[in-house]
């Protein structure tokens, strides 16, 4: 693939499933059409050393999988949206996992789906098939740790 004719003062980066380029403070990522976007995003910061950062973007996507926890029995339930769908919000966060060696990327997102009659789904993204552009912003910054709060059954933050 031929170096677009942008001013652009980095190289692209490329990956399997993606291509990205080094931005002050971050990256763009394009996932590519007919990939897993979580697999794709969590690849990429793997393969940056990013261990902790924000996400955002946009895009388009012919099947998702969102998660609604239950705070009661402190589980997720699934539902599977198999249609064309426009990511009209991602947004999310990298951090490592504290609590195990080696410290791995832990890619939490969430997603508001848009649909052919107008309406919207939201929740917590498991999975989702990128169809046609998915463009994302990470904006890296120091590390982030998590760590289980069994009380809760969440990675959260560690901060102390």
């Amino acid at each position: 693939m031929s170096e677009p004719t942008g001013n652009y003062g980095t190289r692209a980066i490329h990956g399997d499933t993606w291509t990205a380029r080094e931005i002050t403070g971050g990256y763009v990522l394009s996932v590519h059409t007919g990939n897993e976007l979580v697999a794709a995003v969590t690849e990429f910061v793997a393969s940056q050393g990013i261990s902790g950062g924000s996400i955002e973007g946009v895009g388009a996507v012919a099947r998702a999988t969102l998660r609604f926890r239950d705070p009661v029995d402190l589980s997720y339930i699934d539902r599977e949206f198999d249609e064309q769908m426009e990511i009209v919000a991602l947004q999310g966060n990298v951090s490592l996992k504290a609590d195990v060696e080696p410290r791995e990327p832990l890619v939490h997102l969430h997603i508001t789906l848009g649909r052919a009659d107008y309406t919207a789904l939201a929740g917590h993204l498991k999975e989702t098939w990128v169809n046609g552009a998915c463009e994302i912003v990470i904006r890296a910054s120091e590390a982030t740790y998590k760590t289980m709060d069994d009380s809760l059954g969440l990675n959260i933050y560690a901060l102390d």
